[in-house]
C-alpha cells in the first residue's frame, strides 16, 4: 500500500537502524540463571505485576489527567506555548505523586505559529477547497493562482519534461493515495498509518524517503506557487506533517516552498480534472516562523534505585502533538499513561533494585529532538541505561512488545516478559522491527529500546488530524497499558543481570 505524503518525511527515523540490526544481529547472550533462579524471579514478578494492575485498576487518574491536558491545554506542537505550559504542568503533576522531577530544557530555531489557510479551484468549475499548511511551511506571499501540475515522478532524474511546468504551479505531490478499504482490519495501531511491506522491495526502495526529498527539493527550486499533499485518509480527514522535516539541519526552518495537505477527496477529485484539461487554483497560506529561537523541554522523573542507583531503567512517551486536533491518541495517551506508571508505582511505596526514569518528550514529532536531548545531556551515563520502552500508537490495549531486532535480549526479554504474559494475557513478544518513536535514538546509542504494540483503535483516523480528541480515548485499554509500562519497568528493574548493550550505529544520511 503506499504510504502517505505525510509519512516519507518520517521514513528515515525508521529504516537505517532496522537495516543495520537486520545485517549486524548478534546471537543471543548466554545468561547463567538456575532454573530455581528463574522460577524464583516469575513468581516474584507475577505477584508484583498483579498488584500494579490493581492499583491502577482502582486508583487511576490517568483519565482525568487526559482530560485536563488534551481540554485544558490542548494542542501541543513543539515550541509552542502549548507544549511549554504542559511541560510545566507535567512538572507538577511528577511532583505531586511525590516523585523527584525536573525540565531537561532546549531550544529549536523557530516555533511555528498556524494561520488561516484557504483554497479554492477557479477553472474548469469554481469550488473552495479546505487546505492547511504544513508545520513550517514557507507562506505564500498573500493569495496565489497557478495551474495544477501533476507531479508523477518518483525521483528527480525523472522529472523531464514536467520540470519547465512548475515556475508559478499548484503542484500535486503525486497521484491520489491509495486508501485502505472498507473492511480492512490492520492487526495493530502502526499498521493502521504505516502499511506493512509485502514481498520483495523493490530496488532502491530503502533510499526511498531520501529519493522523495531530493525530488521536493528538484521540484522547489523551480518557484512554484505551492506544492500540495494527499492526506491520505478517508472521510475528509486532514494529515499532518513538517515541511522540511527529512533533514536535520532544515528541521524547524522554513520550507523552500509553501506545502499544504487537503484531504484526500479533493486531491482526487483535482487530480480527475488536471487529466481530462486545464485546472487552475487559487492558495492563500498564511502561517508564520517565530523571529528567533523558541523554547520547548522534556519532563523527567524519577524514583531512586536501592541497589544500583547509577543504572536507568526508562519508560517514555511524547508529550508534543500536532496541532489539527488536541493531541489525545498521538500522544496524550502515551505521556498520561507513563505519568500514571509513575503514580501507581510510587503509591505502591516499593524500592526498586535500579532507578526508574520516566520521560515525557517534546520534539517526536519533528526528529525525536527530545529523545536526543536527554542522551546528550547524559551522555555518560548512556551504558547504564538498562532498557527503555515507549508506548506510542494511541488508546487501544498493548497486545505485545517489539524486540526490535534486538535478539541478543531476547532470553532476559522473555524471562522479564513471561509475567505480563501471564497478568495481562498479553501475546508473545514480536520479533517485527516498528521503529518511528522517541526510542530509535536510544537503539542507535546502543540501549536496549523496545516498543509497545497496541490494537488500532481509531488510530488511523485520529493520527495526525482534527479528529484526535479526547472523546476517542477508551479508558480501559488505556489504563492497561500504563499497567503494562509499570509492570514492565518493575520486571527490568528487578531483573538479576542488565540486559546487554550492542554497538551503536551512525545517523543516518540526509
Amino acid at each position: 500500500m503506499k504510504r502517505t505524503a505525510a509519512l516519507f518525511l518520517f521514513l528515515p527515523l525508521v529504516l537505517p537502524f532496522n537495516l543495520l540490526a537486520q545485517a549486524a544481529a548478534p546471537a543471543p547472550v548466554s545468561v547463567s540463571r538456575s532454573a530455581e533462579d528463574k522460577r524464583v524471579y516469575r513468581e516474584a514478578m507475577e505477584a508484583a505485576d498483579k498488584k500494579i494492575q490493581s492499583e491502577i485498576s482502582a486508583h487511576s487518574e490517568l483519565m482525568k489527567n487526559l482530560e485536563y491536558l488534551t481540554t485544558h491545554i490542548g494542542s501541543r506542537l513543539t515550541g509552542s506555548p502549548g507544549m511549554q505550559k504542559a511541560s510545566q504542568w507535567t512538572l507538577q503533576r511528577f511532583r505531586d505523586y511525590g516523585l523527584d522531577a525536573h525540565l531537561e530544557s532546549l531550544e529549536i530555531p523557530h516555533a511555528y505559529n498556524r494561520g488561516q489557510d484557504s483554497a479554492a479551484l477557479v477553472a474548469p468549475l469554481a469550488r473552495s477547497v479546505a487546505i492547511h499548511a504544513l508545520g513550517w511551511s514557507k507562506p505564500t506571499p498573500g493569495e496565489v493562482s497557478g495551474d495544477v501540475v501533476i507531479v508523477t515522478a518518483k525521483r528527480e532524474e525523472e522529472l523531464g519534461a514536467e520540470k519547465s511546468k512548475l515556475k508559478g504551479a499548484v503542484v500535486l505531490f503525486g497521484e491520489p493515495s491509495k486508501v485502505p478499504p472498507d473492511g480492512d482490519h490492520p492487526d495493530n495501531a502502526y499498521d493502521a498509518v504505516i502499511a506493512p511491506v509485502r514481498g520483495v522491495p523493490e530496488p532502491g526502495s530503502e533510499n526511498s524517503s531520501r529519493q522523495r526529498r531530493a525530488l521536493l527539493r528538484a521540484i522547489a527550486a523551480e518557484q512554484p506557487a505551492a506544492i500540495i499533499f494527499d492526506s491520505g485518509k478517508t472521510d475528509n480527514l486532514f494529515n499532518m506533517g513538517g515541511a522540511n522535516l527529512g533533514a536535520r539541519s532544515q528541521r524547524y526552518q522554513a520550507s523552500a516552498a509553501p506545502m499544504a495537505f487537503i484531504t484526500h477527496e479533493d486531491y482526487a477529485l483535482i487530480a480527475r480534472l488536471a487529466k481530462a484539461g486545464a485546472v487552475s487554483m487559487k492558495v492563500n497560506l498564511t502561517g508564520t516562523l517565530s523571529a528567533g529561537p523558541a523554547p520547548a523541554a522534556i519532563t523527567v522523573a524519577e524514583i531512586k534505585g536501592s541497589e544500583l542507583p547509577d543504572e536507568r531503567v526508562i519508560i517514555g512517551g511524547h508529550l508534543d502533538s500536532w496541532d489539527l486536533g488536541t493531541g489525545a491518541l498521538d500522544n496524550g495517551t502515551g505521556a498520561m499513561a507513563v505519568l500514571e506508571a509513575a503514580r501507581a508505582l510510587k503509591a505502591l511505596g516499593w524500592k526498586p533494585r535500579r532507578t526508574l526514569t520516566f520521560i515525557l518528550f517534546t520534539g517526536e514529532e519533528q526528529g525525536s529532538v527530545g529523545a536526543s536531548t536527554f542522551l546528550k545531556n547524559h551522555e555518560a551515563e548512556i551504558p547504564k541505561i538498562n532498557a527503555l520502552l515507549i508506548h506510542d500508537t494511541g488508546t487501544g490495549r498493548v497486545f505485545s512488545i517489539a524486540l526490535e531486532n534486538l535478539w541478543a535480549t531476547a532470553p532476559l526479554m522473555n524471562e522479564i516478559y513471561q509475567p505480563l504474559q501471564e497478568v495481562f494475557d498479553l501475546e508473545p513478544l514480536s520479533s517485527r522491527y516498528f521503529g518511528s518513536s522517541d526510542h530509535v535514538p536510544f537503539l542507535r546509542r546502543g540501549v536496549p529500546s523496545y516498543f509497545c504494540i497496541q490494537k488500532p483503535a481509531h488510530y488511523r483516523e485520529a493520527h495526525h488530524s482534527q479528529t484526535d480528541t479526547f472523546d476517542k480515548v477508551l479508558p480501559d485499554e488505556i489504563n492497561q497499558g500504563a499497567a503494562v509500562l509499570a509492570a514492565w519497568m518493575w520486571n527490568v528493574s528487578q531483573m538479576p543481570p542488565p540486559l546487554p548493550h550492542h554497538e551503536t550505529t551512525p545517523e543516518p544520511a540526509e
